[in-house]
C-alpha cells in the first residue's frame, strides 16, 4: 500500500505532466498565431498595397482599444471564480450565468459605441476608409466579448487542450476571412470584416462546449454572481486599458520625438518582440487557474513550491526563446527581404533582455486579480506605466530608439519588484 507522501509525489508528477503538455499544445497555438498573423499581413500588403493596409491597421487599433471595453473586466473574474471550484457545477453553472448576463449588455453597449465612433475617428483620422472598416468590424467585436468569457470558462477548468484548440481557430478563422474578403470582391476599406468572420465562427462550437456546464442547477441566484462579476470588472477594467497602454507606450513616446520612419524601425522590432513574449502569456494563462484555486483554497506554501520550480523552468526555458530571438532577428530581416530595419536589431535585443529578467515572474503576473484583488491589480499596472512614461520621456530623447528600448526593458524590472512585494504582503505568497 502506498504512503501518502508517495501518493502525494505521484499526484504532483501527474500534474506536472499535465502542465507540460498543456502549455506545449499553447505554444503551438502562438504558432499558429504567428503563421496567420504573418499570412494576413502579407496576404494584404501584397493584395491591397499601403493605404488600405494602413486603414485596417487604423481599425484594428480601434478594435482593440473598444475590446478592453466590450470586456470589461468580467471574463477575468469569471475565470478566478471557477477556478476557485472548478468541479463544482452548480456554482460553475451560476457563475457562468451570472458572467453572461452582464458580458451581453456590455458587449452590446461596445459594439454600438464602436459603431457610431466610425465616422467620428474617420474624420480625425482624415481617413474616410476607417468608418466602413469600423462598421465591418463591429458585429466581430459583439462576439468577441461573448467568446472571451466563454474562453475563460475553459481556461478556468484547466481544458487547456481545448483551449490551444479554440485559440487556433480564431487565428485560422481570422485567415479564413481574409480570403473571404478577398474572393468576395469586398471593398478595400472592408478588410476588417476578418474581425466579424472569425469571432462568429469561433462562437458556435465555444458556446454549444460551455452550454453543457449551465444544465446543472445553479446553486444560488446567478443574479448574485453578475452583481460580483460587475463589481470585480469595474476594479479591474482599467488595469486591462493600462495593459494594452503600456506595449505602446514606447511607440506612442519614440512619435513626440522621431520622425515616421525611426518610429516605423522601432514598431517592427517591438512587434517581432510581442511575439517573443507570448511564450510567457501562454505560461500565465495556464498558471491562472492553478493560483486561483490555490489561493481560494489557502493552499498558499504548496502554491509556493509549485511556483518556484515553475520560475526556475521559466527562466532556464525563455533564456533559450531570447537566444535564438536575438540571433534570428537578422535571418528574419534577410527573409523578408527588408534590411532597412536592421537598426532595430539592438533595441529588440535590449526590449528581450528586460524581458528575460522579469521571465520568472510573468507568467504569475495576474496573482491579485487570481487572489479577487482587482483593485491593487490596477494600482499596480498604474505605477508601471508611470514608470515607462517617464523612462521614454527621460531616455528618448539622450538614446532614441535604444533609449526607448532600455526604458521599455526596465519597465519589466519594475514590474517584477512591484509585483513580488504587492503579492507578498497582500496575498502573503512568496513569488
Amino acid at each position: 500500500m502506498s504512503s501518502p507522501g508517495g501518493l502525494v509525489a505521484r499526484l504532483r508528477s501527474a500534474v506536472s505532466g499535465k502542465f507540460q503538455v498543456d502549455a506545449l499544445w499553447n505554444l503551438a497555438s502562438v504558432a499558429m498565431l504567428a503563421l496567420c498573423g504573418f499570412a494576413i499581413n502579407l496576404g494584404i500588403g501584397h493584395e491591397y498595397g499601403a493605404a488600405p493596409f494602413g486603414v485596417y491597421n487604423q481599425v484594428w487599433a480601434a478594435y482593440i482599444f473598444f475590446s478592453q471595453l466590450a470586456v470589461g473586466g468580467i471574463a477575468r473574474s469569471a475565470l478566478r471564480a471557477i477556478a476557485e471550484a472548478p468541479h463544482d457545477r452548480p456554482r460553475v453553472a451560476a457563475t457562468i450565468l451570472g458572467a453572461l448576463a452582464p458580458a451581453l449588455a456590455l458587449a452590446l453597449f461596445s459594439a454600438a459605441l464602436f459603431l457610431v465612433s466610425g465616422p467620428l475617428l474617420a474624420r480625425a483620422l482624415e481617413s474616410p476608409g476607417v468608418a466602413d472598416g469600423i462598421a465591418a468590424a463591429a458585429p466581430g467585436l459583439f462576439f468577441f466579448a461573448l467568446n472571451k468569457v466563454l474562453l475563460a470558462v475553459v481556461n478556468a477548468q484547466q481544458r487547456m487542450k481545448a483551449y490551444a484548440l479554440y485559440s487556433s481557430l480564431r487565428y485560422v478563422s481570422m485567415l479564413g476571412g481574409l480570403l473571404f474578403v478577398m474572393a468576395s470582391g469586398m471593398d478595400s476599406s472592408r478588410i476588417a470584416f476578418l474581425f466579424t468572420f472569425a469571432e462568429t465562427i469561433l462562437f458556435v462550437p465555444l458556446a454549444l462546449d460551455v452550454a453543457r456546464f449551465v444544465r446543472a442547477p445553479a446553486r444560488g441566484m446567478w443574479s448574485e454572481w453578475a452583481r460580483e462579476h460587475v463589481r470585480y470588472g469595474a476594479k479591474s477594467f482599467a488595469s486591462g486599458m493600462l495593459l494594452e497602454l503600456n506595449s505602446r507606450v514606447d511607440v506612442l513616446m519614440l512619435g513626440l520625438f522621431l520622425d515616421d520612419g525611426k518610429v516605423g524601425v522601432y514598431s517592427f522590432a517591438a512587434f517581432v518582440a510581442e511575439g517573443v513574449y507570448q511564450v510567457l502569456v501562454v505560461l500565465q494563462n495556464n498558471y491562472n487557474p492553478i493560483l486561483a484555486e490555490h489561493i481560494s483554497a489557502g493552499r498558499l506554501r504548496e502554491l509556493e513550491a509549485i511556483v518556484h520550480k515553475g520560475r526556475r523552468v521559466t527562466y532556464a526555458l525563455f533564456a533559450g526563446v531570447a537566444l535564438l530571438a536575438f540571433g534570428g532577428f537578422p535571418v528574419l530581416l534577410h527573409v523578408l527581404e527588408r534590411p532597412e530595419f536592421a537598426a532595430g536589431w539592438i533595441p529588440f535585443g535590449l526590449i528581450v533582455a528586460g524581458m528575460l529578467f522579469a521571465s520568472g515572474y510573468m507568467p504569475f503576473a495576474q496573482a491579485l486579480l487570481m487572489a479577487n484583488k482587482p483593485g491593487w491589480h490596477t494600482l499596480m499596472m498604474s505605477s508601471v506605466v508611470l514608470v515607462n512614461v517617464f523612462g521614454n520621456a527621460a531616455l528618448i530623447p539622450v538614446q532614441g530608439l535604444e533609449g526607448a528600448a532600455a526604458a521599455t526593458g526596465l519597465c519589466l524590472v519594475c514590474a517584477t519588484i512591484v509585483l513580488r512585494d504587492m503579492v507578498t504582503r497582500l496575498v502573503g505568497l512568496r513569488l
